[in-house]
């Protein structure tokens, strides 16, 4: 597999860009985790101005940990404000030896040309919903959904795909048939999804999801 410097994952489903990730993340030789000192993950609890660009160029200027080689990933880069892109042109263009750089976005049109035009583009289409592709539910029955929460997988690896799928799957659903119920839960599946990104123990995220 060829790996470049600077390579952007265009998608809007984010089970894809979290296979594509680990596809990438793994031929560099890493496991895609958030307690990976080599890899540095930027997401909306980063913020998206321009100190979170310097934060990266610190990063990549110090000595790899445990690996030959660095890794910053920017989740929806289209978020950055218009001097953190800015900003972020150099080190796109120069990350360094052995330092590898991954942008996510569903809004491609929201980032600079001059950001796109420095990476490697990849765009990925939307699998076929499987028949175990379900939406969960929340029934108000306590014991019926605790007993649903304690049937699903508790490792970070599984709970990330899982709730990233039903994100999906409940925003096509508001699509189809809009309702304040269906947002709030989408609201809890979003915040589900950063507590993970945080490192907060998976079942806690599933707890939060069922139980808040």
């Amino acid at each position: 597999m060829d790996i470049f410097p600077s390579t952007l994952i265009i998608s809007t489903n984010p089970e894809t860009v979290h296979k594509k990730i680990t596809e990438i993340t793994e031929s560099l030789g890493h496991k895609f985790n958030s307690n990976n000192p080599d890899i540095f993950l930027i997401n909306e609890e980063s913020g998206w101005g321009i100190e979170v660009i310097r934060t990266i160029k610190k990063f990549l200027s110090q000595k790899a940990f445990n690996h030959q080689n660095k890794i910053v990933i920017i989740f929806d880069c289209h978020n950055l404000n218009q001097e953190a892109q800015n900003a972020l042109l150099k080190t796109l263009e120069e990350p360094g030896s052995n330092n590898f750089i991954i942008l996510t976005t569903n809004k491609p049109s929201a980032i600079l040309p001059t950001i796109i035009s420095r990476c490697h583009t990849i765009k990925l289409s939307s699998p076929k919903k499987s028949s175990n592709q379900k939406l969960l539910h929340i029934t108000g029955n306590l014991a019926k959904d605790l007993l649903t929460a304690e049937t699903l997988s508790k490792n970070k690896d599984d709970v990330l795909p899982l709730l990233e799928t039903q994100l999906q799957l409940y925003q096509e659903e508001l699509v189809k048939n809009p309702n304040p119920k269906t947002a709030k839960f989408i609201e809890k599946i979003i915040k589900s999804i950063q507590m993970v990104h945080a490192n907060v123990d998976p079942k806690s995220a599933l707890d939060y999801l069922f139980l808040a």
